[in-house]
Parts: C-alpha cells; structure tokens; sequence
C-alpha cells in the first residue's frame, strides 16, 4: 500500500511528508522534488506575496539516487511566514474558512493562517506527488493536467487564457476573488484496475481531490453532462483492437466503467471555488468577546487560487494511481522490477 501522511502547520517552523510502501530501487533525485515544489507558483500567477522559497531536505528512506524501501521523510521549511499577522483577529471567525468547524470538532487551534486548512499545507503534497509521478512513470503512466476556466471565462487558448487573467485581475482590484475549474488526465492506466464496490477507482481519486481545501465538485468523463443525455448517446461501444482484443470505440466514461479502469484516458474535472479571504467587510462573530462584528481582512491572500490547485491535484492522483498500481499487481510492492 502506497500511503502520505503530511505534518506541519501553514505559520510553523516547517511541512513535511511521510511516504510509506515505496518500492525499493526507484531511481529519484532532488531534482525531481524540485521541479515539484516550484510547481507551487504557476506561471499564471494570482497567488499570494508570500514568497516561499521551499527550501527542502529528504530526512530518510532514499540513499545513492536510489529509494529503500523504507519510509521517506521530507521536510520543507517556511522561510516567509509570518504568524504575528494574525494576533489582530486571532478569536474572529473567517467567513469561508475553517475556523468554525475546527474550533467545533478541536476546541482548541491554530489561529495562524488556517493551520493545517491552509494551502499552504499542500506544498507537501506536492513532494509526496514527486515520488509518486516517478514511480507510476516505470510502468507507462503519466499524470497532466489544464485549467480550462478561470474567473468565469472557458480557456481554450492564449487569446482566452489572458481575458480569463484580466478578468480576475479587474475584479481583485474591487476587493473580489474569483474561482476555477481544472481537468485532470491520467494515462496508461491498463484495464482492470480497481474495485468493483466500495473501492472504486473513481471513488479512490475523487475522495483524494476532495481532500483539497476549496474543491466544491468534481465529475468524471461525461460527468453532470450524463444526466442530459440519452442511453445510446451515453453508451461508448465496442470494438476489436487489431491484435483481435474488445476496446473502448470512444471515452464517453472517461477511462472508468463499474469502478474499474478501462485502459483509456481517465479524465476528472474539479471546480475551485473563490478565495475566502477578501478585503470586503463581512458579518461574522467574535467567539472570545461573544460579539456580532464586521470584519475586513488585510493582509497576504491569493485572487484567485484555482491555478494553484493544479499540481495539487496532478499530485494526488499519482498518489491514489501509485497505490492502486501497487494493489493490481502492476508494481511490485517490495522492490522495482527489472
């Protein structure tokens, strides 16, 4: 079993990632959790002025280039954060976040940021999505991704890509934020992966996109569009390969038939809601002095954040697809196959 733990609050000292079931020999060097990590700031950027660095050090279980076997630890430091920001406000909810629910269910939390609610939390992810996207990429599987909409504008082009820009730009400046929609495309997952009940592979993916903070919903293949459609629309047909094998004739179910992989292109999209945090008065209540007050936040926030949901995503699918490869027998689970 491929599992991540993640530690670490938005405003401490560090993050990390716990990596358990990695098979041994998996060829893997700093550069690969590189490339990951400086996915955190795309190049549409929308995003906050904190201005991480992720500085990094893998603690254990990967020696000579090469992985163990053996759980892998990362820590990736916080260079910019800056707890004292949220003294100010410290008892008063956020309209949007967590501090509600988690003051609820803990009683006692982290004011600082949103703690472990913060994006900033799946900047681990992101290295535990480094080893994963190496490992299923042995066995032919590739994991990408686009935003095909932004501030309410489809991107289908460059021309669209920069009005979708500018529109999340022009309502920032009103004290607005805007949301998204991304679509995930995971290849090369061969036929027969999953299961057919309680652990479907769309279930498996679709709990591990939910765990993003701000994805409100999500479809795969035909998706919501399905529920308009008709049986014989709906329906991808069969056909023989020329080796004389049944495929798919199309991937109107998006890679995906009774819980199990068809060996096509499996294909989610995610809705990322507004940021949260705006510079717009808003009602909530101060919970220490019992009091109905109006909040207006100042401060380090993103426009628009659905740009950096992406590699997240990306990252959790190869995540949930390494574990699933694992349990199918694709990869072995104790070392890599010669």
């Amino acid at each position: 079993m491929f599992r991540v733990t993640t530690w670490g609050e938005s405003h401490g000292p560090a993050l990390g990632a716990v990596i358990d079931g990695c098979p041994a020999g998996l060829s893997i060097t700093n550069n690969d959790f590189r490339a990951e990590l400086a996915r955190d700031v795309p190049d549409l950027n929308l995003g906050t002025p904190r201005g991480e660095k992720n500085r990094f050090e893998v603690l254990s279980g990967i020696f000579a280039g090469k992985t163990l076997g053996t759980p892998i630890s990362i820590i990736i430091w916080n260079n910019d954060a800056r707890p004292e920001s949220y003294e100010v406000g410290r008892d008063t909810l956020r309209p949007g976040h967590a501090d509600f629910t988690w003051l609820a269910r803990f009683g006692h939390t982290d004011y600082r940021g949103g703690s472990r609610a913060s994006g900033r939390e799946c900047i681990a992810r992101l290295a535990a999505g480094a080893v994963a996207r190496r490992l299923i990429s042995t066995v032919g599987v590739t994991v990408s991704g686009d935003l095909i909409e932004l501030a309410g504008i489809p991107i289908t082009g460059d021309a669209s890509r920069k009005a979708a820009r500018d529109e999340a730009l022009r309502l920032g400046e009103t004290g607005e934020s805007t949301g998204g929609i991304l679509e995930v495309r995971i290849k090369g997952v061969p036929a027969g992966v999953g299961c057919p009940v309680f652990g479907k592979l769309q279930a498996e993916l679709g709990q591990a996109f939910l765990t993003i903070g701000g994805v409100k919903a999500l479809e795969y293949g035909s998706g919501f569009q399905a529920a308009r459609s008709t049986g014989s629309a709906q329906n991808d047909p069969f056909t023989l390969s020329a080796d004389g094998n049944a495929v798919l004739a199309g991937n109107i179910c998006g890679g995906l038939l009774g819980g199990i992989s068809t060996g096509g292109e499996i294909i989610f999209r995610l809705a990322v809601k507004p940021t949260p945090t705006i510079p717009i008065p808003q009602k909530t209540v101060n919970v220490a002095l019992k009091q109905a007050v109006v909040m207006k936040y100042r401060g380090r926030f993103d426009l628009n954040f659905a740009p950096r949901v992406l590699p997240i995503a990306e990252a959790m699918a190869s995540i949930v697809v390494a574990d699933q490869l694992i349990r199918a027998g694709e990869l072995h689970p104790a070392r890599m196959r010669e």
